[in-house]
């Protein structure tokens, strides 16, 4: 559907991030369309809608994944990680965090032509009456989902569902970040009008667009971040949470759950469970099948989208492949897979032969020294004489394979989201899509909803589901110990997939663990031919201070208006 989408060109100002727009689409010449021609043609109000697809952010770029910002992977190149992993992140300098279609202005830029679409659907004539509704659920479901995109990361925001032009410049300085609170019910009721507005599935050439589907997984994560501890302990400001108690935050959240699973259940989602037993292929072609049964929304790209939005293979790729080796697998997500039989793994146990008998998952997200990966087994290896002293040689995967700037410094390399068939440096991909919802993190959502409200079977339940469809053994503790188990699903099943950020510091937990230091490992190769494995290789020392559960609001946007409040410490 989006391949076909038509770039929209904008002559911009900013003003609290927000676009004075015209759309220019490609019925008369580029310099002939107007706003009337938009909004009075439903074919080009239908292409005006696509385009809101392409201004979603995607997970993959060159600059860091969120991923490295956080214990799952170290960026070998940096690319602005440290304003994050050192805490000197400030409202001048946001670091990695605020680039591509991920920055504030672009996020605002977005919403300013959603709420254009609204200021003039009504008055658009359509013949099919049904399409219109759709359409402008997709918006809705659109919009809703960039705000908690902003209030996930900022708290608070301006709720904004005016489009705004150059005369209206003191109406916009002169707005205020509404609470947490109000940002949060209107998230919700938007994703719920956007569900009443949307069918629950498409085929054909409409395959992608968002459904009744995503509208509720989208009220289901945003209940369950507005449950969590960062928002409804010792909150004082209600830009950043809620200053007053609601037990039933949890229940809500955990409904929310239950209803989205239900609904996808019911119309033919399930969860991505083929290729039997081999969870290795299972959880690999799980992102590599676009629309597959277990995804509800996804960013779609093309082989030639542009940008880094496909070519994660050249970019993320062993350096002994060519790839360069960017956003890599750390020894603390390594070492968090379990053994298969569900005990924890050690390296005082299991250190001799590390990655034999791990959860499978394992296989399909890093690639380790030793894996096969497409012609040969990857080499991260370095050569040691008879005494154990470090050679100047080793693996294709190593400093002294090709271009060694491009090497992993963890030890690791990337295998999630990745495609075995690209072609070394052809700069050849297939198209890949980004997901943003899919039923694995519902079960997950549900179980640590149903947890925290004290439904302990139920929690279970759901956390088994994940774990039966990875072939791992079912959960049976409680109390605190079940509490860790699905904390760890989430670590496992949603790696790299942009939950670990949120999850740190929803759960109020980012002080202890990102206060650390991240580490690698080293494998030294004997002449006889055997390894020995050294982990707890420094990577590098990772700070986090509180302030930085969120995020500071640019200090340009401070400049522009004195009625935007910073968030506390900056």
């Amino acid at each position: 559907m989006k391949n076909k989408i038509i770039s929209i060109v904008c002559g911009a100002i900013v003003i609290w991030g927000l676009f004075s727009c015209e759309d220019l689409l490609d019925k008369k010449p580029l310099t002939e369309i107007s706003d009337t021609d938009v909004w009075t043609d439903p074919a080009l109000v239908e292409t005006f809608v696509n385009a809101r697809y392409n201004r979603i952010r995607s997970g993959w770029m060159e600059e860091p994944w969120i991923s490295s910002l956080t214990d799952e992977t170290y960026m070998t190149w940096s690319r602005a990680c440290e304003q994050i992993t050192q805490g000197y992140i400030s409202a001048s300098d946001l670091g990695s965090v605020n680039w591509g279609l991920r920055q504030w202005d672009n996020v605002w830029n977005n919403i300013s032509t959603c709420n254009q679409f609204f200021e003039n659907i009504q008055t658009v004539e359509f013949t099919d009456e049904a399409k219109k509704t759709r359409l402008t659920g997709e918006v809705r479901f659109i919009r809703a989902l960039l705000y908690h995109d902003l209030v996930a990361r900022w708290g608070g925001m301006p709720l904004i569902t005016k489009y705004f032009t150059l005369n209206d410049r003191e109406e916009v300085i002169a707005l205020k970040r509404s609470s947490y609170k109000e940002c949060i019910d209107f998230i919700v009721t938007e994703a719920d009008q956007a569900a009443s507005e949307l069918p629950a599935s498409y085929s054909g050439k409409d395959k992608g667009r968002a459904t009744r589907i995503a509208a509720l997984a989208l009220k289901a994560r945003t209940l369950l971040y507005a449950a969590s501890d960062l928002v409804n302990v010792n909150v004082t400001n209600e830009l950043t949470g809620y200053t007053s108690p609601d037990p039933n935050r949890w229940n809500k959240a955990a409904e929310a759950a239950e209803t989205c699973i239900r609904e996808a259940l019911n119309n033919g989602y399930a969860l991505f469970d083929e290729y039997d037993d081999d969870v290795k292929t299972k959880y690999t072609q799980l992102f590599l099948q676009r629309g597959n049964s277990e995804v509800f929304f996804e960013r779609e790209h093309t082989a030639s989208s542009g940008g880094y939005s496909t070519n994660i293979d050249q970019v993320n790729g062993p350096n002994g492949y060519a790839g360069w080796g960017g956003n890599t697998p750390t020894g603390e997500l390594v070492d968090a897979h379990e053994m298969a039989d569900g005990t924890p793994f050690s390296w005082e146990k299991y250190g001799d032969d590390p990655w034999a008998n791990r959860d499978q998952r394992l296989y399909a997200a890093v690639l380790c020294d030793g894996d096969w990966w497409k012609y040969r087994e990857v080499e991260t290896w370095l050569s040691v004489d008879n005494n154990g002293n470090l050679l100047t040689t080793g693996g294709l995967d190593t400093r002294y394979g090709i271009e060694s700037h491009n090497t992993t410094i963890t030890g690791y390399n990337m295998r999630k989201f990745m495609d075995e068939s690209y072609i070394d440096a052809s700069w050849n991909f297939a198209a890949k899509n980004w997901i943003w919802f899919r039923l694995g993190e519902q079960y997950l959502n549900l179980a640590e909803a149903r947890y925290m409200e004290g439904k302990e079977g139920e929690a279970r339940t759901a956390l088994n589901a994940i774990r039966r469809r990875a072939r791992m053994p079912d959960v049976s503790v409680s109390g605190a110990e079940l509490l860790d188990k699905i904390r760890h699903e989430r670590r496992i099943e949603l790696c790299f997939e942009e939950h670990r950020y949120f999850d740190l510091r929803r759960w109020k937990v980012a002080e202890t663990v990102m206060n650390y230091t991240s580490t690698g490992i080293e494998i030294h190769k004997w002449p006889d031919g055997h390894k020995t494995y050294h982990p707890g290789k420094v990577v590098e020392e990772r700070r986090f201070v509180e302030r930085m559960y969120w995020l500071p609001i640019p200090q340009s946007e401070i400049d522009k208006s004195s009625q935007i409040e910073q968030n506390p410490g900056y």
